[in-house]
């Protein structure tokens, strides 16, 4: 089965012009097999004369002179040249290349030579997402793959990742798709790393106009991990082992306790008598430890005639370094291929992934907030009073928040090939999620303003299932030297889903086995909210899709998509979506004969039209609001009733991606240098926005509508370069990766409202500092630029414009000259989104050792210290704040002693430069020679240690310069989250 899906990849140079001089024939087989070999390549060197295989290895071929060369060829294999040497009868055994192997990649609906690819596409090899210590699979993707960022938005247990590729491209929902093994998804994070054989990164329209109108913002494939083809293979049982360490990698410098008692005693005079005597509690100590990280991975897998089969179990158990967090998870991994004839297949592929995650409060912001002065615990052992914040011990204490879930995803397939060239597949796949959320606060005080006086509970139950039937036809022939590869195909794809909450207050149970909204419970009617919903959507799509090649030299690939959603309107609900490409093996050209030091040179360019449809449908139909109580008459009797909320807008539709890329592909000396630029351009229109609306709408004052009205534009380069060296028994290989990006809002309301900005960013205390504005990326951080601080009551008096500011104060610049400072002096101070993103790899072995370093950085962006800037009580401070103003001339940057007011109103003084590069990962291993390992009858043991997260170098004052967040205009504001670890591991491989 393994040389039928090669066949059906291979390009083919058939050749003509036969003469008469010698007749030549004869069989091709395989060396790992001895079986006979379909549709092998055998050509003269030099001439114009070719053949290809029969169906029973056979060839036929006339050479012009019994010393010609015959040049045999085969995707996968060793090409063999073997002079005829006046034989009538020429035999060959062909061996496998794993090399070339390596050269397919995944494409979207099949795969593709590299050397035909017209689009960017870029490859992850499995065994580099399991360097990395995590429950998701795509925070691998860190600086391995040019163009793509991916940020943690917390380093919690379970984490959620950001994905961006190529730039943020809309106000909405910016992450790529993912297909695993032909089933579109919104997350792998339920994945095991180690059940996965690539990693696929669609970038450009020609490769992501396949899934038209979920291609805007990148498509990831993955291909879970299958049993060897070629016949009986027996089985190969692996196991994995791996166990890490986590520690804080860095602790914010905050004021020790009498640093905090003589600041306030600046604020308030006289607060602190005997700064020797307070307290002095070091709150990151006591919230964070040390925590275990355990990852176990059993796999067999093998074929035989008929079938290849793989069959994988996980385990991933990761608590947190804040107690009361943590997740876990197991995996079953389920892959079969049934050969039922020559022509006709089967299969099936499924992950079955049951969780746990368990939540813990916001214990780090509190942690940074905490006055250094109060003693975590009371001489009675109770908690101490923590003013304005709260104790964050007894936080984690009475936090009780899990959630269970189970994630299914599979397929089953039938392939079935006729005729001469034709491929129909049908595949019906499934992704069911089903979810659990559990919240319990029980009865506890601690101080007036820390403290719940009745216990409550939160239900909450959530299922998605979502199927997807997908059939192609597809059609590969090789005339002469052009190869044809045409694919069409029509998909349907339905989704719903239903989610209860509900809450209760006063329940007798206090132990976990009761908590339930009816076990045991005080009075039924305490039950006092409750939300049931079911949303459902669905998609059909024709997709068609052409590649031409002519003499393996001269690329052309065509695509064209048209999708229909339930979730526009019946005027909006289809939209089309093409793209085409073209490429240039300039290697293959006969003038490069004469340049043998070039092995490939590959120019390609493309342009298509992808869109983004994750959207909530909701927004076409008008709101009604219920629960609405009226008064009627004179006795005041209150009515239930509802009440008109907001206009919906009929008329949305897709939003959609314009792109334009050029490549360039490079291979020197047999490949040991090889290289990839690319320049993209994308234009995103129609984005969805939400703007205001005239009052003659009939909405409240507030209430946005949505309209297609946004534009953003990203471009930027994109590089690879990869040295790679054998020496003697030292092998090595060193990779550089980076992208630029440049984003920028092209436009927002349009003509379909009154608003010109986004604003976005919310702290929580009403300050919202990022706007989205034209000529700005999106995002951006605004506030007021500082010049200085009032020196004295002259300054202060020759500047008016700040009503409340005293000496020692910022001064604001008054931007607009109206002699005023308001929020129209707010200006652009930055931008969450960084200006380059790279990374650094080397990887080298040397006999049974093998060494792994991995870096990854960032350039250009900043990041809002939020956590700073909210400060309505006296909390603690940033050491930074030691150096403050205390009379004329003793500082021009940090103001006066204050807690809140003017000085931490949204300005530069909370920007801060976001740069970084990390030290992301450091391996060593060993293996044992194969002697010793079958000793023990195994066929490889390799042990190894590592480390992730180990240095950081940035100018960032917070725990990680890394902020991520779903929320496209609240990214990069720091507000206090769970910190990125650093990992310490051992583990062990072995091969049976």
């Amino acid at each position: 089965m393994k040389r039928t899906l090669l066949l059906v990849l291979s390009i083919f140079f058939s050749l003509s012009g036969f003469s008469q001089a010698l007749q030549v024939r004869g069989t091709v087989i395989a060396e790992d097999d001895g079986l006979p070999m379909i549709g092998v390549n055998v050509v003269l060197k030099g001439g114009q004369t070719g053949a290809n295989t029969d169906l029973d290895g056979n060839y036929s071929l006339t050479a012009s002179s019994g010393n010609d060369t015959l040049i045999f060829s085969y995707l996968g294999y060793v090409s063999q040249t073997i002079g005829i040497n006046n034989r009538s009868i020429v035999d060959v055994i062909l061996i496998e290349d794993i090399e070339i192997l390596e050269d397919v990649v995944v494409v979207g609906y099949g795969t593709q030579r590299k050397s035909d690819l017209t689009g960017a596409v870029s490859s992850v090899r499995g065994a580099d997402l399991t360097k990395i210590p995590s429950s998701s699979p795509v925070q691998a993707l860190q600086g391995k793959v040019a163009g793509v960022q991916v940020t943690s938005t917390s380093g919690a247990p379970g984490a959620d990742q950001v994905v961006r590729v190529r730039g943020t491209g809309t106000f909405n929902n910016s992450s790529p798709i993912y297909v695993v093994d032909g089933v579109i998804l919104d997350d792998i994070s339920f994945l095991n790393s180690s059940d996965i054989q690539s990693m696929e990164v669609l970038k450009d329209a020609s490769a992501t106009a396949i899934y038209g109108s979920r291609g805007a913002n990148g498509v990831i494939l993955v291909t879970t991990k299958h049993g060897k083809a070629g016949g009986q293979v027996e089985p190969t049982v692996s196991f994995g082992a791996e166990y890490s360490s986590q520690v804080l990698a860095k602790k914010i410098e905050l004021l020790d306790g009498r640093e905090f008692a003589a600041y306030v005693n600046d604020i308030t005079p006289g607060s602190y008598n005997n700064l020797d005597a307070v307290p002095n509690t070091d709150w990151q100590d006591l919230v964070f430890s040390s925590a275990p990280i355990q990852n176990y991975h059993l796999s067999v897998a093998g074929s035989t005639e008929k079938s290849q089969y793989y069959l994988g179990f996980g385990y991933f158990n990761q608590q947190g370094i804040i107690d009361k967090s943590s997740y876990e998870r197991f995996n079953l991994q389920l892959n079969n291929t049934y050969n039922l004839s020559e022509h006709v297949r089967m299969g099936n592929n499924l992950t079955f992934a049951p969780y746990t995650q368990q939540n813990t409060a916001n214990a780090t912001y509190a942690a940074y907030r905490a006055q250094p002065v109060v003693v975590p615990f009371n001489e009675d052992g109770t908690y101490g009073e923590v003013p304005g914040v709260g104790n964050p011990l007894s936080d984690i204490e009475t936090t009780n928040d899990f959630e269970k879930g189970l994630r299914t995803v599979g397929n089953l397939f039938a392939e079935v090939s006729f005729l001469q060239g034709f491929t129909f597949r049908s595949s019906f796949g499934a992704d069911m999620a089903f979810q659990k959320n559990r919240r319990f606060t029980p009865v506890y005080y601690v101080s007036p303003q820390q403290q719940n006086e009745i216990n409550d509970l939160f239900v909450g139950n959530r299922e998605n299932v979502t199927w997807l039937w997908e059939n192609t036809l597809s059609y590969k022939k090789l005339i002469d030297k052009h190869s044809i590869d045409l694919l069409g195909g029509y998909t349907m794809q339905e989704a719903s889903s239903e989610f209860l909450e509900a809450s209760a207050i006063n329940i007798l149970g206090v132990t976990e086995n009761l908590w339930y909204l009816n076990a045991d419970n005080i009075n039924p009617t305490t039950i006092k909210n409750g939300v049931d919903e079911n949303l459902n959507y669905a998609i059909i799509s024709y997709l068609f899709r052409a590649n031409y090649a002519y003499n393996n030299k001269y690329l052309l690939t065509a695509t064209f998509r048209r999708d229909g959603s339930s979730k526009f309107n019946i005027e909006n609900r289809y939209s089309n979506f093409p793209s085409v490409a073209a490429g240039w093996n300039i290697a293959n050209e006969t003038f490069m004969e004469k340049v043998p030091a070039i092995t490939n040179l590959k120019l390609r360019a493309s342009w298509g039209q992808i869109g983004n449809e994750k959207i909530n449908y909701l927004d076409q139909y008008a709101l009604v609001l219920n629960q609405i109580n009226s008064v009627f008459g004179q006795n005041e009797i209150l009515l239930p009733g509802s009440s008109y909320g907001k206009t919906g807008n009929p008329d949305l539709k897709w939003e959609t991606t314009t792109q334009t890329d050029v490549g360039l592909e490079i291979g020197l000396l047999n490949n040991r240098i090889s290289a990839e630029f690319d320049y993209y351009s994308r234009t995103t229109d129609d984005i969805l926005v939400e703007l205001s609306t005239p009052g003659y709408f009939g909405n409240g004052e507030g209430v946005k509508v949505r309209y297609n009205a946004g534009s953003v534009l990203n471009r930027g380069f994109e590089f690879n370069v990869a040295y790679n060296e054998v020496v003697g028994a030292f092998k090595y290989r060193i990779g550089v990766l980076g992208s630029t990006i440049h984003n920028e809002v092209l436009s927002v309301g349009g003509n379909s409202g009154v608003d010109s900005v986004l604003f976005g960013g919310n702290l929580g205390n009403g300050q919202l500092v990022t706007r989205s504005s034209v000529g700005n990326p999106i995002g951006s951080f605004f506030g007021y630029q500082t010049d200085g601080i009032f020196q004295n009551e002259a300054e202060l008096a020759a500047y008016p414009h700040e009503s409340l500011a005293q000496v020692g104060d910022l001064r604001f610049i008054d931007q607009n000259g109206d002699g005023l400072i308001n929020s129209l002096d707010r200006v652009y101070l930055g931008s969450p989104i960084p200006d380059f993103v790279y990374g650094f790899s080397f990887e080298a072995s040397f006999k049974g050792f093998d060494l792994s370093i991995d870096f990854q950085g960032q350039v250009g962006n900043e990041i809002y210290n939020g956590k700073e800037a909210v400060r309505p009580d006296l909390y603690n401070f940033e050491t930074h704040v030691i150096d403050h103003w205390t009379g004329e001339g003793t500082s021009t940057t940090e103001p006066q002693a204050s807690s809140g007011g003017i000085n931490y109103a949204p300005s530069n003084r909370f920007i801060q430069d976001g740069s970084f590069l990390r030290l992301r990962n450091v391996t060593i291993g060993y293996s044992f020679p194969e002697s010793i390992a079958a000793k023990v009858h195994m066929k490889e043991a390799r042990f190894y240690v590592g480390g992730s997260n180990l240095l950081t170098f940035t100018k960032f004052t917070g725990y990680t310069p890394e902020i991520g967040s779903s929320d496209v205009l609240a990214n990069g504001i720091d507000t206090g989250i769970y910190p990125v670890t650093s990992i310490y591991s051992v583990g062990l491989n072995l091969t049976f």
